[in-house]
């Protein structure tokens, strides 16, 4: 081999070894980088010199399409679950376990217990006093847990809203990535880190919606819906979503008062049509339009029944039909037919509040023209009795099976409470196998011992071709001396 021969091996080497260091520091700093691909380098001899020597072929991107997949679907099933665990934790501590101190089912407690104490000594009027507060409070933690799930939904509205923009963003970058690596593919430039990006971008937007990914020959993706829905192909799909700033307990997707999903201006029912089911966003319609929605005709249910028992028909017979009473409507007497919402409007009579100077019409009746004795006990006796009364409800909601209204409460407080514990765990277990499939899909990245081992051997190569090359220089020294 001539000396020029050996030099040009030599620098190509030297070359390649530069290139290589380069792609190996790529490679570790972008080790904790989720969504980085790792680089690998590929050498081939240099056909185009006589002599040989080495140059760089090409720096492929490593990644594995399948598990990237399971990764997605990873992501969208713990985002879902993970919202509608922390929603079914913040129902539970609004409505409160059985044996919460503050909970509805303590309230109801605490109004039996007030309706005993006056019963054993009706004259009293501070006993008679404290069966207004505790009536006051029942019909407050109801007006409480009702206010709490109307925040809750117009939570998961801002959440939607939320959703809608980052799908819209996301998108959108997709769709210019896509041009990018095409473009950039077309005239042999580096697409390596767009890629890095569109995953990036891809993972993040699998969050709300779980995603199908298929590669075309020309570089660019199409990107679908796990059930079909096509949100990128050539072009992005738009999203359009109205945010409602307020929503009352009557407000619904079906009477038109708060809106829907809008995909390339056509309404599409979420989770309806089940096309976009399986991510957050599909979890936060269904909160919002179903379980929420269950949940305060539930509480509104409840608060009929208390109503009922305490109203027209029942222990107090100064009450006729259409008249108020113990509970109202806000300030009103109920109509059967204006159930929705009435959890958050129930009030205590203003007859019987604290504060006015008659507490006796608790003893006596709420239309009692005046006092009677003042040992009599058995309206407050009966009054008790109708709250553990076995009755059939009279909203549907409540089923048909017939139960006091401590029972009823106690089967609210008890299923929310089996709700919290259901998706909590299930939450916890969608993190504990997208942890796994986190861990499976780092197996095939960066490993930085390795990585570090290439470049102790890119050094000795290194050091070897910069021998050879001081070698010629030396040899061509020697020769130019004689």
């Amino acid at each position: 081999m001539s000396l020029s021969g050996a030099l040009s091996n030599a620098m190509s080497g030297l070359v390649a070894n530069a290139r290589g260091t380069t792609v190996i520091s790529s490679n570790i700093a972008n080790a904790l980088n989720e969504t980085y691909g790792r680089r690998d380098i590929a050498l081939t001899t240099n056909a185009t010199q006589s002599s040989g020597g080495v140059v760089v072929s090409q720096v492929t991107r490593q990644s594995d399409p399948i598990m990237a997949y399971q990764k997605r679907l990873a992501l969208a099933d713990q985002s879902s679950l993970s919202v509608q665990a922390n929603f079914h934790t913040d129902l539970e501590q609004m409505i409160g376990s059985i044996d919460t101190v503050g909970s509805v089912a303590d309230k109801l407690t605490r109004l039996e217990t007030a309706l005993l104490s006056a019963a054993s000594d009706p004259s009293s009027q501070t006993r008679l006093r404290n069966v207004s507060f505790a009536a006051e409070d029942f019909a407050a933690g109801l007006r409480h847990a009702s206010s709490g799930l109307n925040g809750l939904r117009e939570r998961a509205d801002a959440e939607i809203a939320n959703a809608v923009d980052i799908l819209n963003t996301g998108l959108s970058q997709l769709e210019q990535l896509n041009t990018q690596i095409v473009t950039a593919k077309h005239l042999g430039q580096d697409t390596l880190g767009l890629l890095d990006r569109r995953d990036a971008t891809l993972d993040t937007l699998a969050k709300f919606v779980p995603l199908h990914v298929v590669d075309r020959d020309s570089g660019a993706v199409s990107v679908f819906t796990v059930q079909g829905k096509t949100l990128l192909d050539e072009s992005a799909a738009s999203f359009s979503f109205e945010r409602s700033s307020t929503i009352l307990s009557h407000m619904t997707v079906g009477n038109g008062l708060i809106s829907n999903l809008t995909i390339d201006g056509e309404v599409f029912q979420v989770p309806g049509n089940g096309m976009m089911n399986g991510g957050a966003l599909a979890a936060y319609f269904d909160l919002r339009d179903v379980t929420a929605t269950q949940a305060q005709q539930r509480l509104d249910a409840i608060a009929r029944d208390a109503v009922e028992r305490f109203g027209p028909g029942g222990a107090d017979t100064t009450l006729v039909a259409g008249d108020a009473g113990v509970f109202t409507d806000a300030g009103f007497a109920f109509n059967a037919a204006d159930e929705t919402g009435l959890a958050g409007r129930i009030t205590l009579n203003n007859a019987l509040r604290a504060e006015t100077a008659e507490p006796w019409r608790w003893r006596d009746g709420i239309n009692a023209a005046t006092q009677g004795d003042s040992g009599q006990a058995d309206l407050l006796l009966e009054l008790r009795a109708n709250m553990n009364a076995t009755v059939v409800p009279g909203s549907v909601a409540l089923g048909s099976t017939p139960r006091s209204l401590v029972g009823h409460i106690q089967e609210l407080s008890s299923d929310v409470a089996a709700n919290r514990i259901r998706f909590s765990d299930a939450s916890e277990t969608a993190s504990s196998y997208l942890n796994d499939v986190r861990n499976a899909v780092a197996a095939d990245g960066v490993n930085t011992d390795q990585e570090l081992q290439k470049l102790i051997e890119l050094e000795k190569s290194y050091a070897a071709n910069a021998r050879v090359v001081q070698v010629v220089d030396d040899m061509l020294s020697e020769l130019l001396r004689i």
